[in-house]
C-alpha cells in the first residue's frame, strides 16, 4: 500500500528535523541564559516531592544530605514547586529564597503551576486559573514573585506551566490561553528586570507540544520529564530533544525519578532504567541538565508513584550511580567560601 500524502510529509518533516539536529550537535553551545559549556551538563536534584500536608511544603533538606552522601556529589541545581495560592506563596517564597543561603552555591530549578488547589493536597484536582493568568488577573503575585527571584542575585531556572498538555500534571491548563499566560509571566518578569531567570518550557508527553510554543524569543531552554523505562529508547522524548536542536535550545530534563520500578530492584533497576536514562543524557551533547527527583513517594498523593526511588535504597544502584557522578564533565555545587 502506498503511503498518504500526510504520512509522507511526516515522514519527511522527521528527516529534516533529525538532519538540523545532528548538523547542530557538532556544536552544542547555543549561548542560552545560563547555559554551560559545550561538554558540561547541571546535577540537579530534589529529595521528597510535595506531600499531602502543605504546611510541609519546605524543601527536604535531610533527604537532599542523604541523597548527596549516596552520590557523592551535592547537586548544583535544587529542584522545588511555587503556584499562585496565597498559601503556597506564603510558605514557598521563604523556602525558595533560603536555597540561596545555603552552605554551597546551589541555584533553584523552580515548576510553577498555572493552577490553584481547591484543598491542601489536591494536585489531583486542580482549578485551572490559565485564563486568569493570561487576562490579567495574578499580575500583582507574578511582580511578587519576579522581585523575589530578582532579589536573590543568583541564577534561577523556572518552568511556568510544566507538564502542559498530554498525562502531565499541567494536562488540565487551558491550550487556548496557555501561550498569552507564559507570555505574561515572561514580560512582567521582563519589566521588574528579573534577568537572573532562565525560562524553562517543559514537557512531558504531549504529541502536540509545539502548539503550546510561546516562540524562541519567549524561551531559553527546552526540558523534557523523563519517567519511563529505557528513555533512551523511547521515540517521543528523542524526537523533543532532536527538535530542540533545531530551535537552537540547550535541554533539561527537568523531572525524573524511576517511577514504573524504583531503585530497589537493583541490578535490574540499573539496567532497566538508569543506564538507559543517563545513555539518554550523554547521548546529546546540547542535553545540558538532568534532574533527579530522589524521594520515596510515601504518602504523595498520586498514587501511580509506588516506587521507592531512592539510590540510598540500594547498594548496586548507589555504587553506579556514584560512579556516573564522578564524570567530569557534570557540574556539582561546591561549598561557599568562608572568607
Amino acid at each position: 500500500m502506498m503511503p498518504s500524502r500526510r504520512q509522507a510529509e511526516l515522514v519527511v518533516a522527521t528527516m529534516v528535523v533529525i538532519f538540523v539536529a545532528l548538523t547542530i550537535e557538532a556544536h552544542a553551545f547555543f549561548g542560552a541564559k545560563f547555559e554551560p559549556q559545550d561538554g558540561m551538563i547541571y546535577h540537579c536534584a530534589q529529595a521528597e516531592v510535595r506531600p499531602k500536608n502543605q504546611e510541609e511544603y519546605n524543601v527536604d533538606w535531610p533527604g537532599t544530605s542523604e541523597y548527596a552522601a549516596a552520590c557523592g556529589h551535592q547537586p548544583k541545581l535544587i529542584m522545588h514547586y511555587i503556584s499562585f495560592d496565597d498559601r503556597a506563596i506564603r510558605l514557598l517564597e521563604p523556602t525558595i529564597r533560603g536555597i540561596a543561603r545555603k552552605s554551597h552555591d546551589y541555584w533553584p530549578q523552580i515548576g510553577l503551576d498555572f493552577y490553584r488547589y481547591g484543598q491542601p493536597g489536591h494536585i489531583l484536582k486542580p482549578i485551572d486559573i490559565t485564563e486568569d493568568i493570561a487576562k490579567g488577573k495574578y499580575d500583582g503575585k507574578i511582580h511578587r514573585l519576579a522581585t523575589m527571584f530578582k532579589q536573590m542575585k543568583i541564577p534561577c531556572f523556572l518552568r511556568p506551566g510544566y507538564e502542559f498538555g498530554g498525562n502531565g500534571q499541567g494536562r488540565f491548563a487551558s491550550k487556548i490561553y496557555w501561550i498569552q499566560a507564559w507570555k505574561r509571566i515572561y514580560d512582567i518578569f521582563q519589566e521588574r528586570k528579573a534577568h537572573n531567570v532562565a525560562f524553562v518550557w517543559s514537557a512531558l508527553d504531549a504529541r502536540d507540544f509545539m502548539d503550546y510554543y510561546p516562540g524562541d524569543a519567549y524561551v531559553d531552554w527546552w526540558a523534557i520529564n523523563v519517567f519511563v523505562n529505557n528513555a533512551d529508547q523511547n521515540q517521543f522524548i528523542n524526537y523533543f530533544i532532536q527538535r530542540a536542536a533545531t530551535h537552537q535550545k540547550p535541554v533539561m530534563i527537568a523531572e525524573s525519578t524511576p517511577r514504573y520500578i524504583g531503585s530497589v530492584g537493583g541490578e535490574a533497576s540499573w539496567n532497566t532504567w538508569y543506564q538507559p536514562y543517563f545513555n539518554l543524557a550523554f547521548k546529546y551533547p546540547h542535553v545540558k541538565a538532568f534532574c533527579y527527583i530522589n524521594a520515596s513517594w510515601k504518602g504523595y498523593p498520586d498514587p501511580t508513584f509506588a516506587y521507592d526511588c531512592r539510590i540510598q535504597r540500594s547498594s548496586y544502584v548507589a555504587a553506579r550511580y556514584r560512579e556516573v557522578m564522578s564524570n567530569r564533565s557534570i557540574i556539582h555545587a561546591i561549598k561557599r567560601s568562608t572568607h
